[in-house]
């Protein structure tokens, strides 16, 4: 018997299976695939209808209004918080759920100062008298009232009805810290076997003086599929040993505690207990700024009508808060809203779900079909018949989708259509031109902010394109223009971006010539780092150098702007060397080469940090050793940036060492003696030395001139470390 030749059989074969393929692609991708979650996020917008909103859920909104009415920032004070509670709870709830925690104890400085001093008091004669007892008494009842975190548990505690969140650090960047939460109620209602598919690694709650006065501690977490959006909603999580419902079914449970085991039932019930959300409409759901409760008279009757035995979700929505999700309905979802539609599809039994007992035959029996209406199209000779037979056949499909999703069930879409139209197209226009087309991507997505050599490197080693990191020590870059709020209000925004640019473009040639890669622009801000994605054993030096040739061409700059009747842009630079951790960061359509890690934090506090000082050039100590004589250094204070636990040393890069004058010289010497002496509590011999330097315009200098009064108060011991918080970042 002769054979078919290997032409006759191999492109027959090969369609075949791409008729088969997207089916079992759809298989083994989690629902919505990648292939479909465009056209699913569409039909969310457009096609499926909202789910059903009422008013048993009401969302009191931290918005823009609310922070400029109260004069204060995200987050807000904890008496606020306070009071808002106290002030909800008159209005009679059922559930007061705040989408926030408080991890670390509330700052207390005036209240410990009220203490200590009425204990100073009773320790002398002055405590004997009548009026010293008085006084005494009057201090410690000022440091009660003082006492943010006493005043928020002891509101939490009245209210009885509050839900506090808990986060999770490995599910939000790495950001935050802490062990398993002790005070975890047991989720009625919730199978023993029943296994969450999240866990938090790293959870964090509120301290335990307000977790324990509230009712209950929810999770926080949403899930997000990796282009970064969320589809779907977790309503149980496992927090080490035990488990953790999440804001929606905690509230819920509250709320209806008759169907508190249903409801569990009902979370877990599809798709492992994380089933997509069924969106609402967003404009309905009840929403009242928090700022009309703190301001509403007892009993107002709008109020009382709002939220008398209604689920209270406190939430932010100001921009500033940076609370703000990507969704299918939107992209920029108050994240507050998130849990309140989960809640909602929860109560009234809404979900979508991919894995229920249809996902087999959706899956499974697409490649069926798939394979079997391409055999039948291979006997039909007419080419716009058979072209016409798929294009119906994935109509049919799409439609079907549709149908689906409006009844609660998800089925690949894109994987049908593919499945359809591929085998159609032929194997041949699938590879046409695939692999030009990558390298030229490559060089047009960083051909702007890498160096030519780096570029080609990537070209030649697509594989280093994939997303993941790894661990290198670098040299981060930091660069912010300062007072751009100011210099927006001079310039419309045409001669602005104009200015901008200029700035943009002649900092980043000098980033590029010292060998740095620019990692983003983040408006008026350069980040970049040094070390990556090409190894420079003197990254820390380059980077230095690369500061300093921005301070000098930024004064050219300034010269020629001052010439042409134009603002003046200033700058300041924050550099930090260590560990960090260097790669592609994103999802697998989009994502970005960057820099991660406490390293690179630090380098950004460090440049907000040159303006406690007046400068515009601040290293940490790690760069600084790396650096060595190289250039010339000059430290300046032991400093406690915001969120660090502890001092370390910063520097000011003043120059090279073939750039400064014998003046120059002896501003660091004298500088540096009068920091000696400032650490030694030898205030006086401090204040000559830097009042001097002031004097000949140094800023650092008059900086602690102005800081001396204050800590020379302080009684200060020989202990004194000399550690300076900063309060800001």
């Amino acid at each position: 018997m002769k054979l078919p030749s290997f032409k006759t059989w191999l492109v027959p074969t090969l369609l075949a299976g791409l008729a088969m393929a997207p089916g079992v692609w759809a298989a083994f991708d989690h629902a919505p695939g990648r292939l479909d979650r465009p056209l699913y996020d569409n039909l969310v917008r457009s096609v499926v209808p909202r789910a059903k909103v009422d008013d048993r859920v009401v969302f009191v909104d931290i918005d823009d209004g609310t922070l400029q009415a109260l004069a204060e920032r995200w987050p807000i004070q904890r008496v606020t918080w306070a009071k808002l509670i106290r002030k909800i709870n008159s209005f009679g709830p059922s559930v007061i759920c705040l989408d926030a925690f408080f991890p670390e104890p509330n700052g207390r400085a005036d209240s410990e100062l009220a203490l200590s001093i009425a204990d100073r008091i009773r320790d002398t004669a002055l405590g004997d008298d009548p009026e010293g007892k008085v006084l005494a008494d009057e201090l410690d009842k000022q440091a009660a009232e003082r006492d943010a975190d006493r005043q928020l548990s002891k509101a939490i505690a009245e209210a009885g009805n509050v839900v506090l969140g808990v986060a999770d650090g490995s599910l939000a960047g790495g950001t935050l810290i802490g062990g398993e939460i002790a005070e975890l109620q047991p989720i009625p209602g919730l199978p023993s076997d029943y296994t969450p598919t999240v866990d938090y690694l790293t959870p964090r709650g509120s301290i335990s003086e307000l977790a324990m006065a509230a009712r209950s501690q929810a999770g926080l977490h949403v899930s997000y599929s990796v282009d970064g959006i969320i589809r779907r909603y977790g309503y149980v999580a496992r927090v080490g040993s035990k488990r953790i419902a999440s804001l929606a079914l905690a509230v819920a449970q509250i709320a209806e505690p008759k169907r508190a085991e249903e409801l569990a039932k009902s979370a877990i019930a599809l798709d492992d207990g994380e089933p997509l959300i069924r969106w609402p409409d967003i404009g309905r759901i009840p929403r009242v700024p928090l700022i009309d409760v703190l301001e509403a008279e007892a009993g107002n009757a709008a109020l009382h009508k709002a939220l008398k035995g209604r689920i209270v979700f406190v939430g932010v929505s100001a921009i500033g808060a940076a609370d703000r999700r990507q969704t299918p309905l939107r992209s920029d979802l108050p994240g507050t809203y998130v849990h309140v539609a989960a809640t909602f599809n929860l109560l009234n039994g809404e979900h979508t779900s991919s894995d229920g007992a249809h996902a087999p035959w959706a899956t499974w029996g697409l490649s069926a079909l798939g394979l079997a209406l391409y055999l039948l199209w291979r006997r039909v000779k007419t080419t716009p018949l058979v072209v016409g037979g798929a294009v119906l056949a994935a109509a049919a499909w799409v439609g079907l989708g549709i149908y689906g999703m409006h009844h609660g069930v998800l089925i690949p879409l894109v994987p049908g259509v593919l499945a359809f139209l591929v085998p159609v197209g032929g194997e041949i226009a699938l590879r046409v031109g695939r692999a030009e087309l990558q390298r030229q991507q490559i060089r047009e997505a960083f051909q702007f902010y890498l160096a030519p050599a780096v570029v080609e490197q990537l070209v030649n080693n697509p594989d280093k394109l994939k997303l993941g990191g790894e661990r290198r020590e670098i040299t981060a870059f930091f660069s912010d223009v300062a007072g751009f709020t100011t210099l927006s209000e001079q310039l419309d925004p045409a001669d602005l971006t104009k200015l901008l640019n200029e700035y943009l473009g002649a900092m980043t040639d000098v980033v590029l010539e010292e060998g740095g890669t620019v990692d983003k622009y983040i408006g008026d801000a350069i980040v970049a780092m040094f070390g990556a994605p090409l190894d420079q054993p003197d990254h820390a030096l380059r980077a230095c150098r690369a500061a300093l040739r921005c301070r000098k061409k930024l004064a050219e700059l300034q010269a020629q702007w001052r010439q042409r009747g134009l603002p003046v842009i200033a700058a300041r630079i924050g550099l930090n060397s260590g560990i960090a951790v260097v790669g592609n960061m994103g999802s697998a359509k989009r994502f970005d080469y960057t820099i991660l890690g406490d390293t690179v934090n630090l380098a950004a506090r460090l440049e907000g940090a040159n303006k406690a000082y007046g400068t515009d050039i601040m290293i940490g100590a790690e760069t600084a050793r790396l650096i060595g004589d190289a250039v010339v250094l000059r430290e300046l204070d032991l400093v406690q940036v915001k969120g660090k636990k502890h001092g370390i040393a910063v520097y000011e890069a003043v120059a090279l060492p073939s750039e400064i004058d014998d003046a120059g010289r002896t501003m660091v010497a004298e500088f540096a003696r009068g920091l000696a002496l400032w650490r030694k509590t030898d205030f006086d011999g401090a204040a000559a030395v830097f009042g001097g330097l002031a004097a000949a315009g140094d800023p650092p200098s008059q900086v602690f001139l102005e800081r001396m009064p204050a800590v020379r108060q302080m009684g200060l011991g020989p202990g004194w470390d000399g550690v300076f918080e900063l309060k800001t970042k």
